[in-house]
């Protein structure tokens, strides 16, 4: 008899005149050069690199039960759907393998297994890829709302990043509603979605605990409870863009992470892409604050319409055999590291008053410039450092 199981893996997931400002900010950033060994320890800020090249590892195993003495397999096979995309962009693929069982086609890799010993099956896929930080070269987007051709749509393969799914359920007046409202003036697209995206990365809480379901929350659900993972905020997202016929769709990956609410700093994650037209698609990582961009922890292993696709699929023929699949596991090492990216937002202070007095205060004007020639958006945040004293 055939059997089938999904296993989906758990993501723990300007132009010159325009700086579009989320947030506010004062802060001072000393940068040092760092050893290839201190970036492999996790001691330096990968973000800030204009290139990294990787080693990956994915690994996966299952288990066959027999459940009786005549228990038999004829074939058990795996379709992975989790390995490195090759973008123009920013990932160039050096090399890759799988373990011996695994073969390379269209978009997965199927390892087959016809002996039934030993229960404990394995295997794994390795690549060596660059990454190089992607800031898409936004110089004019005063094309909103867009309007695509049916022509269009169907020469760039738009039509399912337009569609409404379980996940992805667009259709929803309170999701057609709340995008609605956050882009109603706007005439640039870039603008429209920051506004999108900002609105989601502030008002919906980052909570692990949804990890709990079996699946990944509607995007409506996302937006009634105010809470979700990754995934689930980049699904009320891409949801809220194509509500405005804007065609987006969700991206599966490892991100790089020193937040205290993992034990490893490689984590499944999850991410969104938004087509522009004229330029293509484009990164939004919502839960990162990345906003027509990406950097270089973010390594792309997948891109779908919707993140309810299973990233493992496992079949087998068999007589009086089950299978328990186990989550994938990912291994990340840096080999090789580029230069800093050169910030293009410089950021200035001015005194308003060289003197004051007693019981008086000054004010210290804070000065943003964009010094590059397309749109940037940047997450910038006020402080007061200890080691001010207000006496």
């Amino acid at each position: 008899m055939a059997n089938k199981k999904d296993q989906k893996s758990t993501k723990k997931f300007l132009s010159k005149s325009l700086f579009l400002l989320l947030f506010v900010i004062f802060t001072t950033v000393i940068i040092a050069s760092n050893t290839l060994a201190e970036v492999n320890e996790g001691l330096a800020d990968l973000a800030t690199y204009e290139s990294v090249t990787y080693d990956i590892t994915v690994s996966g195993d299952f288990e066959l039960i027999e459940q009786s003495s005549s228990a038999s397999l004829q074939s058990a096979t795996t379709n992975l759907h989790l390995y490195v995309q090759e973008d123009n962009n920013y990932v160039t693929l050096i090399s890759e393998s799988t373990s011996s069982e695994g073969e390379i086609a269209d978009d997965t890799i199927t390892y087959t297994f016809t002996n039934k010993d030993p229960l404990d099956k394995s295997f794994t896929y390795d690549a060596k890829v660059t990454i190089d930080s992607t800031k898409h070269l936004i110089q004019n987007s005063d094309n909103f709302p867009i309007e695509l051709s049916a022509s269009e749509i169907s020469a760039n393969g738009l039509e399912e990043y337009l569609s409404v799914t379980d996940t992805i359920d667009w259709e929803n007046d309170e999701i057609k509603r709340r995008a609605s409202a956050l882009a109603q003036g706007h005439t640039n697209l870039f603008e429209a979605l920051v506004e999108m995206a900002s609105w989601v990365e502030g008002n919906i809480e980052y909570n692990l605990s949804t990890l709990n379901a079996e699946a990944s929350l509607p995007a409506s659900s996302v937006l009634e409870t105010r809470e979700g993972v990754c995934d689930e905020m980049t699904s009320l997202f891409v949801a809220m863009a194509r509500s405005l016929g804007i065609p987006a769709r969700f991206t599966s990956g490892i991100s790089y992470t020193t937040s205290d609410l993992f034990d490893e700093n490689w984590q499944p994650h999850g991410w969104a892409e938004v087509y522009f037209p004229g330029t293509g698609w484009v990164s939004f990582d919502i839960t990162f604050g990345e906003y027509g961009y990406i950097d270089v922890t973010h390594i792309k292993l997948r891109d779908g319409f919707d993140p309810a696709e299973p990233a493992t699929k496992f079949e087998w023929l068999a007589n009086n055999v089950d299978l328990d699949a186990k989550n994938l596991k990912f291994d990340v090492k840096i080999i090789d590291s580029g230069v800093f990216v050169s910030e293009k937002i410089v950021l200035e202070q001015e005194i308003l008053a060289k003197e004051i007095g007693s019981g008086s205060y000054n004010l210290i004007k804070g000065i943003l410039k964009n010094t590059a020639d397309y749109y940037a958006a940047t997450t910038l945040k006020l402080a007061i450092p200890d080691e001010v004293e207000i006496i």
